[in-house]
């Protein structure tokens, strides 16, 4: 039972891992930086991407890395990070994956919240027919 326990609190620190990135992807969408350089250096926000996988022993871990490249060009001839061409790079945010990944985190929070309950559940039946 203790390790139904771990598995689903990995699933909500996952679950919880997913709805950050999602956050920050979300907060960050209109910021716009300079077009990169050829070190590849800009202030541009760099969209945040999960990925999960199984946990030696059970459960899930969940991964962020930044994606690249990230960003794309936008013509914003007068804003402040443009460059000779008027060009600026912006985040590659899709508000609809971002939002279906807060729906999903919302999921597996409430999926994990019950087998939390179905293990104490059985811990406690376990319990009182011991003692």
């Amino acid at each position: 039972m203790l390790s139904a326990l771990r598995a689903a609190l990995s699933g909500i620190n996952a679950a919880t891992t997913r709805l950050d990135a999602a956050a920050a992807n979300i907060a960050n969408a209109s910021d716009t930086g300079r077009v990169p350089d050829a070190n590849g250096a800009s202030s541009v926000y760099r969209p945040l991407d999960v990925s999960q996988s199984e946990a030696p022993g059970g459960g899930t871990v969940a991964t962020v890395s930044q994606r690249s490249p990230g960003y794309s060009l936008q013509y914003q001839p007068n804003a402040p990070d443009a460059d000779a061409r008027g060009m600026v790079a912006a985040p590659d945010v899709s508000m609809e994956q971002e939002v279906s990944n807060v729906m999903m985190a919302r999921v597996s929070y409430a999926a994990n919240v019950k087998t939390m309950k179905a293990a104490s559940d059985m811990q406690k039946s376990l319990m009182d027919t011991l003692f």
